[in-house]
């Protein structure tokens, strides 16, 4: 049981990165992915609905303090999503949607990135967290057979 909730906090940590994680602790292969997704999901509900009560209560207070009449400077000031990482965010968005970034976005930007990423962008949470949850489930199934194929072929079970 103690190697199972390892396995639920490395996936909540780490993502998909932490089946190898689970298989390394002993567990089988169909318990490592289990606690790994389980891991996962507490991740991306706990990073989306946050992230997302964040920006709401951001947007309303900026709208607040901003006078209603006055037209806001576009000057210097940068969208923290004009990085690299964001533009590649905002590609992948405009190009495939919510659905090719739930199962694209695992891969490129990490389960916690992605989440926090998709949120900024404004994606719906409710489909983001599903979409999500697919690529992680599809990613972790991706990692394990590919673990599981190295552990064979090394020999090392």
């Amino acid at each position: 049981m103690l190697k199972f909730a390892w396995a639920v906090l490395a996936g909540f940590a780490l993502g998909t990165p932490a089946v190898p994680f689970g298989l390394s602790l002993s567990l089988a292969p169909p318990l490592a992915l289990t606690a790994v997704l389980l891991g996962a999901a507490g991740c991306l509900l706990s990073a989306v609905l946050a992230t997302d009560w964040l920006r709401t209560r951001w947007s309303a207070r900026r709208a607040e303090r901003r006078p209603v009449t006055a037209v806001p400077p576009r000057g210097n000031r940068r969208n923290r999503l004009d990085g690299a990482t964001g533009r590649r965010a905002r590609r992948v968005v405009d190009r495939y949607g919510v659905i090719g970034f739930g199962i694209i976005g695992p891969a490129l930007f990490g389960t916690w990135g992605s989440a926090l990423l998709g949120t900024a962008l404004g994606l719906p949470r409710w489909r983001l967290i599903g979409w999500l949850m697919a690529g992680v489930t599809l990613w972790c199934t991706v990692l394990l057979l590919a673990s599981e194929a190295l552990i064979e072929a090394l020999g090392l079970w």
